[in-house]
């Protein structure tokens, strides 16, 4: 077992992420080292960290931080959990688990619990996890942060059939449909490669336009939340991975839609627009156009996030996601 501290786990983050990207079960994009560090060095809701737990074992990996509560041990990124502190085979990432819990934590006679976020009902991480069930002191499931998720395997022409009759007729109408040109002069542009500090400003005046940025309830206001993005801005920017959309009319942006390609998924981070663009559209025509983008380039899961009513005529399917509090 290989027991490293932060920074010689920043060394090997590619080692991590490449577990993460193999792990059934999981979300990997937000189980990879750039989510899970952005969430580590900007957001501090439960406290500042005692130390951390990170664990290697054969290519399985635990990822831990004990903050405010001794012996109490929560995933690196605690705000949504979105992703799982447990990457690699199941059930040798199970394993290392409990062998940690019972050898690396004497202090706590055993007594140490652990909070494993991001796991998908029913997939094989959670399975593997199940196990310990039977013979755990503490066993608390919890529910997690669902998801909403379009499939695009068998293209985005299987997806539109899929949609209803009155969606595909507002999308239409709107001029987010391949063969048909925005309406009103409104162009589409890439601005994925463009340099991430003009870029993350730029997108930070379209927030500031926005109705929410007005009634004070915009998550950039929180300059946490305001870092938290900008750095996953910054490692998805070098990584190749940042994928970002702004519509403008006349030289002028109106909104924004911003988010990341891991392998053949797809995660939408954030999409706004201006309030005075209201009446255009926008949204379901950025929408649109990043999703026809991101299936032209090979992804096959189109990930919008957490559960909103307008996302349910978008999305295929629920994603259900738990969490666990494990005492073993």
């Amino acid at each position: 077992m290989n027991r490293l501290d932060l920074e010689e786990f920043r060394s090997r983050r590619s080692d991590f992420d490449a577990a993460a990207d193999d792990t059934p079960g999981i979300c990997g994009f937000c189980s990879n080292s750039s989510w899970q560090l952005a969430a580590h060095d900007q957001l501090h809701d439960t406290g500042p960290v005692r130390r951390h737990l990170i664990r290697e074992h054969g290519g399985s990996w635990l990822l831990f931080a004990e903050q405010d509560q001794p012996g109490l041990f929560l995933p690196l990124e605690a705000a949504w959990m979105f992703g799982c502190p447990l990457v690699g085979n199941p059930e040798s990432a199970t394993a290392l688990l409990c062998d940690t819990a019972s050898r690396d934590l004497p202090e706590y006679s055993g007594n140490a619990a652990f909070v494993i976020g991001g796991l998908v009902r029913g997939g094989s991480m959670y399975r593997a996890i199940d196990t310990l069930r039977s013979r755990s002191r503490v066993w608390r499931e919890f529910p997690g942060t669902s998801v909403m998720m379009i499939d695009l395997e068998e293209g985005i022409e299987a997806w539109w059939k899929r949609r209803s009759r009155k969606f595909r007729r507002s999308l239409r109408s709107a001029g987010a449909f391949p063969e048909e040109s925005p309406p009103g002069g409104v162009e589409f542009v890439d601005v994925s490669r463009d340099p991430p500090g003009a870029l993350f400003e730029r997108l930070l005046a379209i927030q500031q336009r926005t109705y929410k940025w007005r009634e004070g309830t915009d998550i950039f206001q929180i300059p946490s939340y305001t870092n938290f993005y900008r750095g996953l801005l910054d490692d998805l920017h070098v990584s190749g991975g940042l994928r970002v959309l702004v519509a403008r009319r006349d030289g002028i942006d109106l909104a924004h839609i911003f988010g990341g390609v891991r392998g053949t998924t797809y995660r939408g981070l954030q999409m706004s627009y201006i309030e005075e663009a209201r009446d255009l559209g926008l949204g379901n025509q950025l929408q649109f156009e990043n999703l026809r983008r991101c299936a032209a380039e090979g992804v096959l899961t189109y990930d919008l996030g957490m559960h909103a009513p307008y996302k349910e005529r978008w999305a295929d399917r629920l994603e259900e996601r738990v969490g666990v509090l494990w005492m073993g």
